[in-house]
């Protein structure tokens, strides 16, 4: 009897890994096992997992689908195109080991003398063309020069303005002057002296330390009704007794209320003194905080008493109106203290170091 050879397949069987994947020692024993675990339940997963998808491309005949022509067509451009790049990468690698020099020697012209005089004389026209190009570019006029061209704009900017529906808004900048009068005044219901007299009027300018000059303000200050402020202040503005506020620092800015100044002894807030002595007694409340660039004297911490410290409002504060000592307003620079709102904070110390870099009495 013939022995029937059977060829016995033998299925294949998973089998776990039991050997940990941390180092020894570094988790716990615990972590270990629960790591090992999982590890070995995904590769369970992975050994007897089955096809559901047919992933056996169909066959497809490439030649029945695409032109040949067109295919060899581009192979041969493309072959073009990497020629081209080789050779211009080579010129490349030539300018950059010689450190950018691009030589321009000519071997031919050496092998006889009329070789050289002809190249020579081709290296003259050269040089000629190039100088000619030269003095075309240093001669060229603009079409539009200078003048012309501001005179066609004013020209055109007439004609806009004039030719425009509605106002030219764009070019009307608001005047913070005018804004600013046509709120009501500090001593809006108060009675006036039967025999006015001019107010006097004081400037200050401000500069940012090692920085741009933000510009001038010019305060009215109102004598009829705290003249013993009013002097005090205006003599630190003349810088009588050694008193100055040139170079004081403007210590605190917070934005949509006031900004502090006036410390001429610490530049701090905590210092200033006054041309009485070291302070003086406060006058009246009369006046009030209506609108912005309203000047009041700063009140001493737990005192009813001035010195040189004093504010300027950035909006109408009605809460300090029994607080602080009102004596002027700005009548002209307004603009100024706007720019300087512009480096504070809503608490604490401004952006930038901002001082008075001049005073004085008009």
């Amino acid at each position: 009897m013939e022995k029937k050879h059977t060829k016995i397949i033998k299925k294949r069987r998973f089998r776990p890994f039991k050997q940990f994947r941390y180092l020894p020692g570094s988790v716990p024993l615990q972590k270990n096992k629960a790591d090992l675990t999982q590890y070995n339940q995904h590769r369970f997963k992975c050994f007897y997992a089955s096809p559901k998808v047919d992933c056996c491309p169909a066959k497809l005949n490439p030649y029945n689908i695409y032109n040949t022509k067109k295919l060899r067509d581009q192979l041969a451009k493309t072959q073009i195109i990497d020629k081209e790049n080789k050779e211009l990468l080579q010129k490349i690698n030539l300018i950059n080991r010689h450190g950018g020099r691009v030589d321009t020697f000519n071997k031919d012209a050496y092998k006889r003398l009329e070789f050289w005089r002809g190249h020579e004389y081709h290296m003259h026209k050269i040089v000629e063309h190039n100088k000619e190009i030269y003095e075309r570019l240093v001669s060229a006029v603009s079409r539009y020069p200078t003048a012309a061209l501001l005179a066609e704009w004013h020209r055109m900017l007439h004609n806009i303005i004039h030719s425009c529906q509605f106002p030219f808004v764009i070019l009307d900048k608001e005047d913070k002057d005018k804004t600013l009068a046509a709120q009501p005044s500090i001593s809006e219901g108060l009675p006036l002296s039967p025999q006015p007299m001019a107010r006097p009027r004081c400037f200050m300018d401000f500069k940012v330390d090692k920085g741009e000059y933000l510009g001038r303000i010019i305060i009215e200050l109102y004598f009829e009704f705290v003249p013993v402020t009013v002097q005090n202040f205006l003599e630190i503005c003349k810088g009588a007794s050694n008193l100055t506020y040139k170079n004081c620092l403007v210590h605190s800015i917070i934005r949509g209320k006031y900004l502090e100044t006036g410390d001429i002894t610490l530049g701090t807030g905590r210092g200033g003194v006054s041309v009485y002595g070291d302070s003086f007694q406060e006058e009246n409340h009369v006046l009030k905080h209506t609108k912005a660039g309203v000047l009041s004297m700063k009140r001493m911490q737990y005192k009813t008493e001035n010195n040189s410290q004093f504010c300027i409002s950035l909006n109408a504060l009605e809460e300090l109106d029994h607080k602080n000592v009102v004596f002027g307003k700005i009548v002209k620079g307004s603009a100024t203290i706007f720019k300087i709102e512009g480096y504070g904070r809503k608490i604490g110390k401004p952006f930038a170091s901002i001082r008075i870099s001049n005073c004085g009495a008009l």
